[in-house]
């Protein structure tokens, strides 16, 4: 079964919007966890951060499954999260949206090359020489995939924002058919695949059935309904719609 990656930032930007201590996103990993999530991701977002300083290293103690951290590539960021050492870092361009869907990155060089025109080969070389595996936002596009092979990316994370938002069915069977083979072109690369943004419990079903996707990224879709049944068993019913979804995409 395709594994379920949690994402836990829209409950922390609600703590923070309200400046109060609820909801706690730590109960939020702890819950997801018990529901069946098989990773955890947060972001570290120099900008809006989501969490205190002092925060990242409970969330370490407390991700007892595989920890994910999107972060765009700053050397002085970088620096900070070898701290706490996560299992995975997933870089992403300037106008990343970390809670919402912005695309400002889509018309950039990305991922040939960073906001200040840097390539991404030390930066990756050096996360994977601490044992971390490196995966990399990209379009549903091949010619992204190719440039992920030649930097010897361990991951590609493939945003399905456009067929998530598609507007009617014509365009979500074409988006849909862009990420089922920009996934097959990665595993023919030997790059692992995941993908994320926007997915939700209606789209998951489709996600699932693209079988070189390896796991899926979910968060504001398993936060709002957790609103209204609990965290736990909003995890356990996205698991429960994983693992009764039809497999096999053509």
């Amino acid at each position: 079964m395709i594994k379920l990656n949690i994402c836990v930032d829209q409950v922390a930007a609600i703590r923070n919007i309200a400046d109060r201590g609820e909801p706690d996103p730590m109960a939020a990993i702890i819950l997801a966890q018990i529901g069946g999530a098989t990773a955890i991701t947060i972001s570290w977002a120099s900008d809006t951060p989501f969490y205190q300083p002092q925060e990242y290293a409970l969330i370490r103690q407390l991700i007892h499954t595989h920890m994910n951290v999107i972060v765009p590539p700053a050397d002085d960021v970088l620096q900070s999260i070898l701290t706490i050492r996560p299992d995975m870092i997933t870089l992403v361009p300037d106008g990343y949206g970390h809670t919402g869907l912005e695309n400002e990155w889509l018309n950039t060089d990305w991922p040939e090359k960073d906001a200040s025109g840097r390539s991404l080969d030390q930066t990756i070389r050096a996360l994977q020489q601490q044992n971390i595996l490196v995966n990399v936002l990209i379009r549903p596009s091949a010619a992204d995939v190719r440039v992920c092979a030649q930097l010897k990316t361990d991951y590609v994370h493939i945003d399905a924002s456009v067929y998530t938002t598609a507007g009617d069915s014509d365009q979500e069977r074409q988006t849909l058919n862009d990420l089922a083979s920009t996934a097959k072109v990665a595993a023919r690369m030997n790059l692992g695949v995941s993908m994320g943004r926007g997915i939700d419990y209606q789209t998951a079903p489709d996600i699932t059935g693209i079988w070189e996707v390896e796991e899926m990224v979910v968060g504001y879709a398993v936060t709002a309904k957790a609103m209204a049944i609990g965290y736990e068993q909003a995890v356990r019913d996205l698991v429960d719609v994983i693992r009764h979804a039809p497999k096999g995409y053509e």
